[in-house]
């Protein structure tokens, strides 16, 4: 470098460095209180019982699945509402059947495996999607059993090292799909890397969608305006403060900062590390992608990971239908410690602006900030929503698991799906419960009705499924007698019946489905 180029670089970076203004979203308490984390009989001795969380007021925490996992990272519901979790570590992809709703895993199923670090999956047309390090494989279950046996890859050469993990997300209105390739480096000057790419729903048509996007871990779409947005992990080596993280759209042609400038146009301090220090002399090209920047929809405190982002919807409390839920992976260069946690972000609606709030939704994870290392017992970073108002919620470290946040309008068990209205609708216990080689299910009707009882095995797959239609009100029996839609015997096990009415008239005048859920065991 010449000496004019030296003192160039030194005026900018005088300049850059004392431009540190920027402010982080407003915080706001939701009064979270102690809640010990409810751990079923079946995971007796998997995880310490005594472990609490702080939870609003009302909230339960409940163990959904632990044991077999190998850093679980994001989540997928597949077209049957099956919970599907990416095992980075394992290379397998894991479904986690919860038929009878009663908020855990009945058991874990690897749909498949081979793959190299997978971090993200996506279901997609009636196919499973799997992201891996270094390229994106379609899977096809051709025989419907549950399982993926056909795969193919239909985008490869993603570069790979450094920020390893990949995250994708699809489009279906536009079928397109969007893959985040995090930076090779904490700072430096790269080609296609720190950028998140659009593709046609098949993985062709590859172009650059946005750029200086450092590590966007989480993405989604929003589903009330469609558009994406990310979470991003900002670089290290400035302090503790900074730069702090940005939770945002991700707009067509956008610059986000990497590996210049943060917040909105603030510079680093291009000495505050000789990393920092590499990247002069700062060019007016760089200038002017960095004179590109917007204000974030959300900044948050530095060196927290955010990880998956997913936003609420009509069946949460209110407060929380228009905002997202980010978990917080935590720091790992930062005294005190942050992170390790849930949060809330609050918008007035379901527009895409900016964030009213952030709030502490999940906290307890890290019950020590000062020590070294610091003192926590689960690292959180798959987020999921259902339609009935509960969050899961997965650990890749310490304890492996993933536990579900149940709302308090809605109490997960076997009892009636409907919680708004009294109506005299049950299924009983079959009868005899364990059974050979038949068995007998009642159930009590208030009106005419249409019925479907399905029988399934703990894969989710149904296995006999009886139709009725017009039922009268009153009691009713249906006689199983072991075998499935073909007339074959099924093997011994544990089985689920699925109870669906549509009552024909109710008080309001509407027709409504109500669906109850009970196992039973088939002897042999």
């Amino acid at each position: 470098m010449n000496h004019l180029a030296v003192i160039i670089s030194l005026i900018f970076s005088i300049s850059f460095s004392q431009n540190t203004g920027f402010s982080t979203t407003p915080e706001q308490d939701l009064g979270l209180i102690p809640t010990q984390l409810q751990v079923p009989e079946k995971f007796n001795g998997l995880i310490n019982p005594n472990l609490t969380v702080n939870l609003p007021k009302g909230f339960v925490a409940k163990v959904f699945h632990i044991g077999g996992l190998s850093k679980p990272r994001f989540f997928a519901w597949s077209p049957d509402s099956i919970l599907h979790v990416a095992n980075l570590s394992s290379g397998k992809i894991i479904a986690l059947p919860d038929l009878d709703k009663d908020g855990i895993a009945d058991t874990a199923i690897t749909v498949a495996g081979n793959f190299r670090n997978p971090h993200d999956l996506a279901f997609y047309n009636g196919d499973l999607y799997v992201a891996e390090e270094h390229q994106i494989t379609k899977l096809t279950d051709s025989d419907k059993n549950g399982k993926y046996e056909n795969r193919q890859v239909i985008i490869d050469n993603i570069p790979t090292g450094g920020h390893y993990t990949r995250t994708i997300v699809f489009d279906p209105p536009n079928k397109k799909m969007y893959l985040s390739i995090g930076s090779s480096c904490n700072v430096c000057r790269e080609n296609d890397r720190a950028i998140i790419e659009q593709y046609n729903d098949d993985g062709s048509g590859r172009r650059t969608f946005s750029t200086g996007v450092r590590n966007a871990v989480g993405m989604t779409l929003r589903p009330s305006t469609g558009k994406l947005w990310a979470t991003n992990n900002g670089s290290d080596r400035q302090g503790n403060n900074i730069p702090p993280e940005w939770i945002d759209i991700i707009r067509d042609g956008g610059f986000y900062g990497h590996p210049f400038a943060y917040a909105n146009q603030v510079y680093f301090d291009f000495y505050a590390h000789s990393q920092y220090t590499n990247l002069l002399p700062i060019t007016s090209s760089d200038s002017a992608r960095v004179r590109k920047m917007v204000q974030p929809a959300a900044l948050v405190q530095a060196h927290s990971a955010p990880m998956a982002i997913k936003f609420g919807n009509n069946s949460f409390l209110p407060l929380f239908q228009n905002g997202a839920f980010v978990a917080y992976r935590g720091s790992w260069n930062r005294w005190p410690a942050t992170g390790y946690k849930i949060v809330y972000l609050n918008f007035t609606s379901g527009e895409d602006t900016t964030a009213n709030f952030v709030a502490d939704f999940l906290t307890g994870f890290l019950t020590d900030s000062i020590s070294s290392p610091p003192q926590r017992w689960a690292r959180p970073v798959g987020i999921e929503t259902d339609n009935n108002g509960n969050l899961y919620v997965g650990s890749d470290a310490i304890n492996e698991f993933i536990m579900i946040i149940v709302s308090p309008d809605y109490t997960v068990g076997v009892e009636d799906d409907d919680h708004t209205l009294n109506i005299p609708f049950n299924i009983e216990q079959n009868y005899p419960n364990p059974f050979n080689p038949s068995t007998t299910i009642r159930f009590d009707l208030p009106v005419v009705s249409d019925v479907i009882l399905t029988i399934y095995n703990t894969r989710g797959q149904k296995v006999k499924t009886f139709q009725y239609q017009n039922i009268s009100s009153g009691y009713h029996s249906v006689t199983w007698n072991g075998t499935n839609d073909f007339g074959k015997k099924v093997g011994a096990g544990v089985y689920l019946y699925q109870l669906m009415a549509r009552l024909h008239s109710i008080s309001d005048g509407q027709g409504r489905d109500f669906v109850k859920t009970k196992k039973m065991i088939l002897m042999k």
